[in-house]
């Protein structure tokens, strides 16, 4: 505490924000005077935030609060309390808690008094609590009600899933979320950059107030300085309007991500009161009708997949390394972009993504109904507040390059509302006066309007009428439509907001690329809800994962999307493939599996992933052939079909079958297969797979083997169970036992099997396809964790992982 009280006396002049998600308590049900000062609470349980209080179950089949849509996981109201102690001085200070985001309908209480009532789960919100904060012992109670099934078509969690913040303030100060900036003008040699400030005066009198403005630039130099000074009446919000000027900018990019810094400082006779930073990218977003998705000038095409908001294993529990290794994942995929459907996510992915050259399609609603506000709450009473609170949050971030306002909507299928277009049109409006730098879209359902055009001319379906009021069309699954739309109203813009990976990813070739923005596949990973019905617990079809390993299919998108030479063999049996009707698209499932333990066949079908120019197989050092990928297949202007091919009787088939898989049928012999991939006649790639023998031993295979020693860290382990030469046995199924001692504890455990009823919870996991994951957390102590697995018949598995503290 003697550190905290230092730290704190040194910025009294100024702001206090510190995560307060350690040592909270947490119970389920609605619990009577649970936020009063006296309640006994002993028998509650000691959580650590980020938590999900849905994820450890248990599942269960279509009961009174559980079904497909929560991956059969329960929905529950709870509470949680924690004792924060406060030993400032509080005299003329604001203080304000500050919850990214309580799923759902949450109360928060302050020694007693309800401060605040937040109704949707996704959204950020300030409390402020100066006139109930005391000196001394406070407690901060919170109820969350998560028993409306119809909130979510996905697993959305519930509790405190994401952080906490205690922040402190002078009266005077920059309101939440209070900076907008933009970059109105750029140019190689001057950027002009617009800043908004809006200054809050919470003192009872009338003040005057100076306002110092500075951009740095990446490097830490300053750029500019702008100062105002400005009368500020008694409770009056200001907002004040700057304009600085950046000579030879570094531009945001996504191969260049830099970023500037807008360092705001508020001084009152001569006394710094504020300081707020902002950080900002200069770069340009325009759209064009011939080119798509201009970058600062320069064509980009949008390579981007959708995700859910949930961790897997971890559940929504909203871990920054959680986050991180799942956006590594995507960008060493290929990805430049990600759809972040379809709700607000937790910000760190924008501040990643910033960081990193991804950009954003940022969503801040599915339905337009009730489903975020709880049954009854008419959404046109809630949307304009939470789409104000979702924009000023989000609207600094240069990765954001698009604002959707919804998905798939049912107005847009109904007379009864005008097919969507009236809200449609009101919500576009608001975000252009509100915030104009960037365009409006919505997720189309894949329906189109009938009988719009004659049958004599191709044309037997028109587009859903709400594609002529949003900038940018987004179509899910529909992109065959493309060209025939295109043709007659050539003003429309497109953009493949989800496109199935079911079948095998080839909507890469459906479309033009010079002319469009880009595609979202659907999905990133697998994601827990959205079954298809018990007993599987989640989505099945993404490219990677709910683990965020690989799955074999995911080395094709890898050469659709990565310019970086791979290759990658699958094999597979054509009479395995399944499909399933979803959402008026035939999905197609054919099962992969990278590894040579076909024992019992003679020959086997395999597929060659890669974005070189031939492939060539070789068994036990033996070539079994070259195959070449088209030349064709290699460019970067796939202009798919035109208008004039497109046949309105068969319109998913239409178009060139363009695919960049290679297909064989190998002899199987049991060793080492390898394939070897060239370019210009060069080896650049190659990937090889052995023959497993016996279950021998239990490998440990941490990605870090040092994590922060916060709290709040997390360490990957990948569990395998592998033969004496330490190749996967790929049918293991043996149940391992985790034993975890040290400064760190079970985050989670999980494997990539949907079917499974184990809990995530736990301290044992079953490994599926000789593969499952350990998750660990530090538990805030400089030191080691140490981890031992074992299983019946195996060798023990053992790994260190340190943790350490940071700066």
């Amino acid at each position: 505490m003697t550190f905290f009280l230092t730290v704190f006396f040194s910025l009294q002049a100024q702001r206090h924000c510190e995560r307060i998600n350690l040592e909270w308590k947490h119970t389920f049900g609605d619990i009577a005077n649970a936020e009063k000062n006296e309640f006994d609470d002993s028998k509650w349980q000691m959580v650590n935030l980020p938590h999900d209080a849905s994820i450890s179950g248990p599942f269960v089949k279509d009961s009174l609060n559980s079904d497909r849509k929560n991956g059969f996981l329960p929905r529950r109201q709870g509470w949680y309390r924690k004792n924060l102690n406060v030993d400032f001085p509080l005299d003329g200070r604001k203080v304000f808690l500050e919850f990214e985001g309580v799923y759902r309908d949450a109360r928060v209480y302050v020694n007693g008094t309800e401060m605040a009532h937040q109704l949707n789960g996704y959204e950020n919100f300030l409390v402020d609590v100066t006139e109930v904060v005391k000196s001394g012992d406070n407690l901060i109670a919170v109820s969350y009600d998560n028993t409306y099934k119809e909130s979510s078509r996905w697993y959305n969690g519930e509790g405190l899933y994401r952080d906490v913040w205690l922040l402190v303030t002078n009266p005077v100060h920059v309101d939440y979320h209070g900076t907008y900036v933009t970059t109105p003008f750029v140019t190689e040699a001057l950027a002009k950059i617009d800043v908004q400030t809006e200054i809050l005066n919470e003192k009872p009198d009338s003040t005057e107030v100076i306002i110092e403005t500075s951009i740095f630039s990446p490097s830490g130099q300053l750029a500019d300085k702008v100062t105002d000074v400005v009368p500020l009446g008694a409770g009056e919000l200001y907002l004040a309007k700057q304009l600085a000027k950046v000579r030879q900018p570094m531009i945001w990019d996504i191969e260049t991500p830099r970023l500037y810094l807008v360092k705001t400082v508020l001084k009152l006779d001569g006394q710094v009161t504020d300081e707020y930073e902002t950080s900002f990218g200069i770069r340009t977003i325009e759209f064009d009708r011939d080119q798509g998705l201009l970058l600062n000038g320069r064509k980009v095409l949008v390579k981007g997949v959708n995700i859910h908001h949930d961790l897997g294993p971890l559940g929504a529990a909203a871990y920054e390394r959680g986050f991180e290794r799942r956006l590594e994942g995507l960008k060493k995929l290929g990805c430049n972009a990600v759809r972040l459907a379809h709700n607000p996510h937790d910000s760190y992915i924008l501040e990643w993504c910033d960081r990193h050259g991804m950009l954003v399609f940022d969503e801040a609603f599915d339905k337009w109904h009730d489903q975020f506000f709880g049954e009854g709450s008419d959404f046109k009473n809630h949307w304009k507040s939470s789409l104000e609170t979702f924009i000023k949050r989000d609207r600094n971030h240069p990765s954001v390059f698009l604002w959707s306002v919804g998905n798939e909507t049912h107005q847009q299928k109904s007379a009864r509302y005008d097919f969507g277009v009236p809200m449609l049109k009101e919500m576009r409006d608001f975000i252009h006066g509100f915030e104009p730098s960037r365009k409006v879209t919505c997720g189309l359902h894949p329906s189109r309007k009938s009988g719009a055009y004659r049958s004599d001319n191709y044309y037997r379906e028109g587009p859903p009428e709400m594609e002529f009021y949003m900038d940018v069309v987004s179509t899910n699954y529909r992109e065959e439509f493309w060209p025939v739309d295109k043709d007659r109203y050539p003003q429309l813009m497109f953009i493949l907001s989800e496109a199935q990976v079911g079948n095998l990813g080839n909507e890469w070739f459906n479309f033009n690329h010079r002319n469009s923005v880009g595609m979202f596949y659907w999905g990133g990973t697998d994601y827990i809800g959205e079954s298809f019905g018990w007993p599987s617990k989640g989505w099945p079809n993404g490219i990677i994962d709910w683990n965020d390993h690989w799955k074999p299919f995911s080395y094709y998108i890898q050469s659709l999307y990565s310019e970086e030479p791979m290759v990658h063999m699958a094999a597979f049996s054509e009479g395995d493939e399944t499909s399933q009707y979803w959402n008026e698209v035939q999905l197609r499932f054919q099962p992969m599996f990278s590894h040579w333990n076909w024992a019992g066949r003679d020959s086997v079908n395999l597929y060659t992933f890669s974005n070189c120019e031939e492939v060539e197989l070789f068994i036990n050092g033996k070539s079994v052939g070259i195959k070449k990928i088209p030349e064709e297949y290699h460019t970067k202007d796939i202009t798919a079909f035109t208008a004039e091919e497109y046949d309105p009787d068969h319109p998913i088939n239409t178009g060139p079958a363009l695919h960049k898989k290679l297909q064989w049928r190998v002899p199987f012999s049991s060793g080492e297969i390898i394939a070897v991939a060239r370019t210009d006649g060069r080896e650049v790639a190659r990937h090889q797979l052995l023959t497993a023998g016996d279950p021998y031993a239990i490998s440990l295979e941490p990605e870090r083997d040092c994590i922060a020693a916060d709290g709040y860290d997390l360490s990957y382990i990948t569990v395998r169970v592998v033969d004496e030469k330490g190749v996967v046995v790929p049918d293991a199924a043996h149940e391992i036992k985790f034993k975890v001692s040290g400064t760190g504890a079970i985050a989670g455990v999980g494997n990539a099997d949907l079917l499974s009823d184990e809990s995530f919870v736990n301290d044992e996991r079953k490994v599926f396809q000789g593969k499952a994951l350990l998750i660990l957390r530090s538990n805030g102590k400089h030191g080691k964790i140490d981890v031992k697995a074992v299983a019946r018949g195996l060798k023990a598995g053992k790994v260190v992982v340190r943790t350490e503290e940071t700066d």
